[in-house]
């Protein structure tokens, strides 16, 4: 993937330091050390390598908090790596294996404000479609499983389509009552427990019933329409 093209600059004639201008989309690399390798011959490449392990380490800290939130309904496993499409920066387009990306770890360790939310919420709804998947569920209840997962515990939506089961899955998880902890905190999945065994008993009711899903999804759609259509114009 070609980022663009950046000049090596002096970071002082004596110091001996160097700098490069990061392009945008890796602004979050920054602090993170690096391993340099030189790639000689007739092309010579500088390669940085960034040292990621503490966004994996934070892969595998969500899935542990997610397998504890599940853990009444089933056990979803240890985390392995392997069951995602692992990629450096966020894409648009994923087939079967849900996607985590390195910089999100990275805004949700060391960032701020929506950027940090946002960024936790795609991490949560690629971990939630891994662990749809490992409770059974395929295509469109995995995706829509997995993005109400991350919905509830968020606020926010990962952008994956999944309208319809987020806004059944906020309406049977919290109600009016506002969770006490964060999505970070284990505490926060100990307490989702017993919603989530609703929650799944929902999914499970779809997947033995496709038919029921359909005309569920589509009863709901209908009324959203309806609401939207005879909703009051803002006053300016």
């Amino acid at each position: 993937m070609h980022l663009g093209q950046r000049k090596i600059r002096s970071a002082g004639r004596s110091s001996g330091s160097i700098e490069i201008t990061l392009p945008v989309p890796l602004q979050a690399l920054e602090g993170v050390p690096c391993r340099i390798n030189l790639r000689d011959g007739v092309r010579p490449e500088v390669v940085l390598q960034p040292d990621l392990s503490e966004a994996q380490t934070l892969f595998q800290t969500l899935w542990s908090h997610l397998r504890t939130g599940l853990r009444s309904v089933d056990d979803i496993g240890d985390f392995a790596l392997s069951q995602f499409t692992v990629a450096l920066l966020p894409v648009r387009f994923w087939q079967e294996r849900p996607p985590l990306f390195y910089t999100d770890a990275l805004l949700t360790l060391h960032g701020t404000g929506d950027e940090r939310a946002d960024a936790l919420t795609r991490l949560l709804a690629g971990l939630g479609v891994g662990a749809a998947q490992a409770l059974g569920f395929s295509g469109a209840l995995g995706l829509g499983l997995g993005d109400a997962l991350s919905f509830v515990a968020t606020g926010r939506s990962a952008g994956w389509g999944a309208e319809f089961e987020r806004g059944l899955a906020h309406r049977l998880y919290w109600g009016e009552t506002a969770p006490a902890y964060t999505p970070l905190d284990e505490a926060f999945w100990q307490e989702a427990a017993p919603r989530l065994v609703h929650l799944t008993d929902v999914f499970w009711s779809w997947h033995t019933d496709p038919d029921r899903y359909d005309t569920d999804r589509e009863r709901w759609y209908r009324a959203l329409t309806a609401e939207m259509r005879y909703a009051p114009l803002p006053i300016s």
